[in-house]
């Protein structure tokens, strides 16, 4: 294999660890949660979890509406603001989804799913410094989001600070939900070394 093949493969088993980590519970707490929740909706005295299970339903539309005349309340449902961001995401609207979680933090400065939506966002857009900032807050005021610690490394790595994306997939490990996600992150880890190591040696 010739070096421009190597680092073809690298990127592609880069992407797609990422998106596989994007699909993972992203807190460790949320797979036991799931695993205990029923196949079908169950009636709900929350009326944001109402309207979420809608959007899931037959009528999308009807639970957009009811999130919206929840946001739209006085005072704002922030819940209901960051599952239109949410949404928003999903249909596309990337510009929306921002607006959408930066209002929601406007109203609540310490809500940590908008804080953390709006770094995935950041990370997507190539923001990194900022994606970091974002993924440490909510880390650092709840541990259970565990795949920040993925995901701060892989921004680490993409601004060129190694030791930083180093000690960041290493604290990741732990949490790997199986061995191929473990397997591919020790990958980064050993690429990420031998270059450190072949750099200090040039």
């Amino acid at each position: 294999m010739n070096r421009q093949t190597g680092i073809g493969v690298t990127v592609a088993v880069g992407v797609a660890l990422v998106v596989l980590v994007l699909w993972l519970p992203r807190k460790s707490v949320d797979a036991e949660q799931l695993s205990a929740l029923p196949t079908e909706a169950v009636a709900t005295d929350d009326p944001v979890e109402a309207a979420v299970q809608k959007v899931s339903g037959a009528n999308p539309m009807e639970g957009i509406l009811a999130l919206r005349e929840l946001a739209e309340s006085d005072p704002p449902n922030v819940d209901a603001v960051v599952w239109l961001g949410i949404f928003g995401i999903q249909s596309g609207q990337m510009d929306k989804a921002r607006e959408r979680f930066s209002d929601a933090l406007m109203l609540d400065p310490g809500h940590l799913e908008a804080t953390w939506q709006l770094a995935m966002l950041d990370m997507e857009e190539g923001a990194y410094d900022r994606a970091v900032v974002g993924f440490e807050t909510v880390m650092g005021e709840d541990s259970t989001y565990a795949n920040g610690l993925f995901f701060t490394a892989r921004c680490y790595e993409s601004m060129g600070k190694t030791e930083a994306a180093l000690i960041r997939y290493n604290e990741y490990l732990p949490y790997a939900p199986d061995t191929v996600v473990a397997n591919r992150v020790q990958d980064f880890i050993t690429r990420l070394e031998f270059g450190a190591l072949a750099g200090t040696n040039e």
